[in-house]
């Protein structure tokens, strides 16, 4: 089992929605080259997904389910004897944007299993699922139209107030405390 976990400044349901857009994934998801859905339902989706590794394609057939707080994908079809990831988004304690948990439970087919070291697949993976992290932290920042450095700040000390220039108005972080603003709806606290 490999286990990662990052910390994302945009919401849940950005966070969430960007991960479930499966089309998206060869932006932001590292070692993957292209993706076809082959058929959808409600709250499920199977989709063909081509990985890329040191020149070689990899397709693989995945079950992509929501699933309570968190999306599951199987693979159905594909390289692993095993593929099973959980992704799992949290507000954190502090409310400000959203913990990111996945869970890779993988296991390799016994040709492959044979030619292919666990530690080698493992320190692999974990590279990719590193950069897959990093990337998607960049892509929910830009998705939520906020850019990392507040449009102002004011503070004595640590920051009291903190405006973002967001794609629905501003973000304006107080005490902590998180509103949005914008033209057609009174503030809202988030």
């Amino acid at each position: 089992m490999i286990r990662k976990l990052g910390r994302f400044e945009a919401s849940v349901g950005v966070v969430r929605n960007m991960v479930r857009q499966t089309e998206d994934w060869p932006q932001w998801m590292s070692g993957i080259a292209a993706t076809r859905t082959i058929s959808e339902t409600e709250g499920s989706r199977l989709v063909e997904v081509v990985h890329l590794f040191q020149g070689r394609r990899f397709v693989q057939l995945l079950e992509c389910r929501d699933i309570g707080n968190g999306l599951e994908h199987r693979q159905k079809e594909g390289f692993f004897k095993t593929w099973n990831a959980s992704w799992s988004f949290q507000e954190p304690p502090d409310g400000q944007g959203t913990t990111v948990s996945l869970s890779l439970d993988l296991e390799l087919g016994v040709t492959a299993g044979l030619l292919i070291p666990k530690k080698l697949l493992r320190g692999w993976i974990g590279g990719l699922l590193d950069d897959t992290i990093a990337r998607g932290q960049e892509r929910a920042v830009r998705l939520a139209g906020r850019s990392r450095e507040p449009t102002q700040v004011v503070h004595v000390g640590q920051p009291l107030l903190q405006v973002f220039e967001t794609a629905e108005g501003f973000e304006v972080v107080f005490a902590g405390r998180t509103f949005v603003i914008d033209a057609q709806n009174p503030p809202r606290e988030r």
